[in-house]
């Protein structure tokens, strides 16, 4: 499943990118909303903004679109999960930065790891796994982020039982 989110979910974009969905994040919409239309229906997702006015344009135009009406993260998980039942496990599969995926790093490949200025030397020296995206170069690693991570994905599927 492919969703298309706008500039006013950047934070959910980051989340579904989390939980490993195919996202297309829309920062800047340079004229209209004949443009960001145009362009969902091009790449064939589900449309996902808090603006009324382009859900309205896209139910009308024929596209599926779905309209967020909570302002915070876990909110907006709990109308994703309840709308699309997406699954809310954490995945190591997907870039949250620019949507590509990404592969676990050999340990062969540790100085790819070593030119980043964002891991600690500490973690450097430990058993830690790390993953590259190929795209970006961003590096990442399952470490106390994760265990947040992990504790809101676990909040949000606590809200439904």
């Amino acid at each position: 499943m492919k969703f298309i989110l706008d500039r006013m979910l950047g934070r959910l974009t980051r989340w579904m990118r989390l939980l490993g969905y195919d996202i297309l994040y829309i920062k800047k919409q340079d004229d209209d909303d004949r443009t960001f239309l145009a362009l969902a229906e091009k790449e064939g997702g589900i449309l996902i903004s808090r603006d009324k006015i382009l859900i309205n344009k896209a139910i009308k135009g024929g596209l599926r679109a779905y309209l967020v009406g909570s302002s915070d993260i876990i909110g907006q998980l709990r109308e994703m999960k309840k709308e699309f039942d997406i699954r809310l496990e954490p995945e190591m599969d997907r870039c949250c930065l620019c949507n590509s995926m990404i592969r676990k790093i050999l340990p062969d490949e540790m100085a790819i790891v070593r030119r980043t200025d964002y891991v600690y030397p500490s973690r450097l020296n430990s058993t830690t796994d790390f993953w590259l995206c190929e795209n970006c170069q961003q590096v990442y690693w399952q470490g106390k982020h994760w265990e947040n991570i992990k504790e809101m994905a676990e909040k949000v599927i606590m809200s439904y039982k």
